[in-house]
């Protein structure tokens, strides 16, 4: 009788245990992981030149007594530049107001039949267009001047 008392107690003991790991959950797994990596960040700048070679016709003649004139600047053609991807002509009028043409496109030039009087500036710079993006490196050209 003694020997089933221990037994039934010791079943007992065993039930709540269980009983308790149940109810309170089972202990958390813990597991360590680790692993090396390395990686590698390159980065760097260019500068782009401003393209040399360029040939470009511009005139301003006057529109009767208007006070206003007729503009035209066209590039006929560029010098290239390593890492270049596109080409832009850049006009800046009397008021510091700019404009840019692509000429990447079939647009070489600006023309305006309302152009004020006074200095307009135009340069033909270089552009690294990134792709997939709206960003753009330009080179620095010295601008040109034309009086009307």
């Amino acid at each position: 009788m003694g020997t089933d008392r221990i037994h039934g107690r010791t079943i007992t003991a065993v039930m709540l245990l269980l009983l308790s790991c149940l109810i309170a959950g089972a202990p958390a797994a813990h597991a360590f992981f680790t692993s090396a990596a390395t990686a590698k960040l390159t980065a760097g700048t260019h500068i782009l030149a401003a393209p040399a070679d360029n040939i470009i016709t511009a005139t301003c003649l006057p529109l009767g007594n208007s006070g206003k004139h007729r503009l035209d600047i066209i590039v006929v053609s560029h010098g290239t530049v390593p890492k270049a991807n596109a080409y832009a002509l850049t006009i800046t009028d009397p008021s510091n107001n700019k404009v840019t043409r692509d000429l990447t496109t079939t647009v070489r030039g600006y023309s305006s039949n309302s152009a004020a009087s006074g200095t307009w500036e135009y340069a033909v710079e270089a552009q690294y267009q990134v792709p997939d993006t709206t960003n753009a490196w330009s080179s620095s050209s010295q601008p040109l001047r034309i009086s009307c």
